[in-house]
């Protein structure tokens, strides 16, 4: 619907040629006399990065107005790039100690870790943040339901609960998923303190 309504044109092609097909868009818009911008999927670019970064910042600085601070964020990880840009942002504004759960969407545990590892290291040594991150990243694929987009009935029934009684809309792909695998965490591990859902939206999936 935003992409009728927008009136962008859509090419479709094999997951195995989208970056070839990106490629040859931006050259051709290029040489149409346009100037593209090439948005990578996920934000996981220095930007995407960067921007997770700036978010942390300014929710230290809210935070500090009531005197609050979180002991757990908590949070959907797909690509990496959010779980390795508040990484490296909390590590930026002195907030260390915070213990940083990511609940992977699709990503098994070995690749999931290597690629957000790999990608805080990046973005810490643009930064000038002297970290390396490998070993301290979690990243959580209890709650997988065998990959991406895919979903239990038992977790469909508790987000329509939530929504109901909050008013907040939660998608089984991303949000929903990291925020039922939170809510069972907690449970099971029987976690206290200060404890905070980053919401990275998904309405979208909800509009199919």
């Amino acid at each position: 619907m935003l992409v009728r309504k927008s009136g962008a044109t859509v090419e479709f092609v094999e997951a195995n040629q989208i970056g070839s097909a990106m490629d040859s868009a931006m050259e051709r818009l290029k040489n149409e006399g346009y100037n593209p911008m090439y948005i990578h999927g996920g934000g996981h670019d220095l930007p995407g990065g960067i921007s997770l970064v700036e978010a942390v910042q300014t929710l230290k600085i809210e935070c500090e107005k009531t005197g609050y601070k979180p002991n757990y964020i908590f949070h959907a990880s797909g690509t990496g790039s959010t779980q390795a840009g508040i990484a490296v942002g909390l590590d930026l504004v002195g907030w260390n100690d915070v213990k940083l759960i990511g609940i992977s969407v699709a990503r098994q545990k070995e690749r999931g870790t290597q690629v957000i590892e790999d990608f805080a290291n990046m973005l810490a040594h643009h930064l000038g943040l002297d970290k390396d991150y490998r070993g301290t990243i979690d990243f959580n694929t209890d709650y997988l339901c065998d990959g991406y987009e895919c979903h239990t009935p038992e977790m469909d029934e508790y987000l329509d609960n939530v929504m109901r009684k909050t008013g907040l809309m939660f998608d089984t792909t991303y949000s929903g998923k990291a925020f039922y695998g939170m809510m069972d965490y907690i449970k099971k591990n029987n976690i206290s303190g200060n404890v905070i859902f980053w919401h990275t939206g998904g309405l979208m999936n909800l509009m199919k």
